[in-house]
């Protein structure tokens, strides 16, 4: 059996054995932190964060690019009526009448070409975008889906008014035209631009974006009144 003096012998080696390995284990961290440790947190304390952000003739030219921006689309069936009538005879003896099912698509959005340098403002990551509102940029017939379905002649009517087809087609785009405007299609169409736009100047790297919408008076000043 070991005696007391040799369990104190033995617990004093073992605690000199703690402390030599505590002290190397903290030699040998000391070391690698000013190899590595204080390195690597000296060159991110030292590195810099580069933004570029793009100039306002440059994000004019990009939004110039998008042309007319179309963000709404409305679609109407329209049942017209056309007729020709002499103005001595009788409409069974000299009119002609045709009924005509036309399909009309109506797309909404805003024209980017009215955009200028001077409708942008850039402050570092954040732009203000000054735009004209949307409005109607086309209206066109669905010809797959358009027709002629009853066409009625005159007994002295020997040959077709070929202007009459064409009177009951523009009466189909007048009407759509009407219906776009009286329906939410242009109030759609504004927000939706916002958002695509939104969108596309994010990726150009602005983090702050005001999109701003030009009144009527503005409008009217600037000569840009058009359809919509």
């Amino acid at each position: 059996m070991i005696g007391l003096q040799g369990k104190f012998g033995l617990r004093v080696l073992g605690l000199l054995v703690l402390l030599l390995a505590s002290f190397w284990l903290w030699s040998a961290g000391k070391r690698w932190l000013v190899e590595h440790g204080l390195k690597e947190i000296s060159n991110r304390l030292g590195a810099r964060i580069v933004s570029v952000t793009p100039s306002p003739t440059v994000v004019v030219q990009r939004l110039q690019a998008l042309n007319q921006l179309e963000t709404a689309r409305f679609v109407s069936q329209h049942l017209v009526e056309a007729k020709s009538e002499s103005q001595w005879l009788p409409s069974f003896l000299a009119g002609e009448r045709l009924l005509l099912v036309a399909q009309v698509e109506v797309i909404a959005g805003v024209d980017m070409k009215q955009v200028t340098v001077g409708d942008i403002e850039v402050k570092g990551d954040e732009v203000v975008l000054n735009l004209p509102p949307p409005k109607i940029l086309s209206v066109r017939i669905d010809e797959t889906r358009t027709q002629v379905f009853a066409r009625e002649r005159g007994w002295l009517v020997f040959n077709t008014d070929k202007d009459l087809e064409r009177e009951a087609r523009l009466q189909a785009i007048n009407e759509a035209r009407q219906a776009a405007v009286k329906s939410e299609l242009l109030t759609f169409a504004r927000q939706k631009a916002e958002e695509n736009l939104r969108t596309f100047l994010k990726a150009l790297g602005f983090n702050r974006i005001e999109i701003r919408w030009r009144t009527y008076d503005e409008m009217v000043k600037r000569g840009e009144m058009g359809d919509g």
